[in-house]
């Protein structure tokens, strides 16, 4: 199984901004077996249940700068992992808005509202009240194979460490 995830310097930049890419989304390819990818999702993953307590409010939608990257099937054994801002959760389901424009979910283009279910979340991101992401733990693992420049871009704008002292 291949996971499609798409990330750029554009999208987080976006996301800074609470704005949406659209064109220009770069395809970063990763096996299932990926052993650095596979322990970021499951480090982010650690960590829903206390990102969930601390940006839901009490109607269950996320508090404006949050996210989670989520693995849609895409056919066969392939997901495509995106991300959802702004999103909800209720009685279980979560309802959201893909962030960035999807490349194989059928259907589907940035700004759509779609469903998932928890199981299918790969990570999560906030922004700080000093600008800095949290989270992110995937694109942590993608700096590496970004272009020198937006990696860069994006290291600037990660928090270390990945989760809020307050938490």
């Amino acid at each position: 199984m291949k996971l499609k995830t798409l990330i750029t310097a554009a999208t987080v930049a976006c996301f800074a901004l609470g704005a949406s890419a659209k064109d220009g989304d770069s395809v970063i390819n990763y096996e299932q077996l990926d052993a650095q990818m596979n322990a970021a999702q499951d480090e982010a993953r650690a960590y829903l249940d206390t990102f969930f307590a601390n940006i839901l409010d009490e109607n269950g939608f996320s508090q404006d700068g949050s996210g989670v990257k989520v693995a849609f099937p895409i056919g066969g054994d392939s997901v495509e992992v995106i991300w959802v801002s702004p999103f909800g959760q209720r009685d279980g389901q979560f309802i959201g808005v893909l962030a960035n424009r999807p490349r194989d979910i059928e259907g589907y283009s940035v700004g759509d509202t779609i469903t998932f279910e928890r199981d299918q979340i790969r990570d999560w991101y906030v922004f700080g009240p000093n600008g800095k992401m949290f989270g992110s733990y995937t694109t942590r693992v993608m700096l590496a194979d970004m272009s020198a420049d937006a990696a860069a871009q994006l290291a600037e704008m990660l928090a270390n460490p990945p989760v809020p002292a307050d938490w």
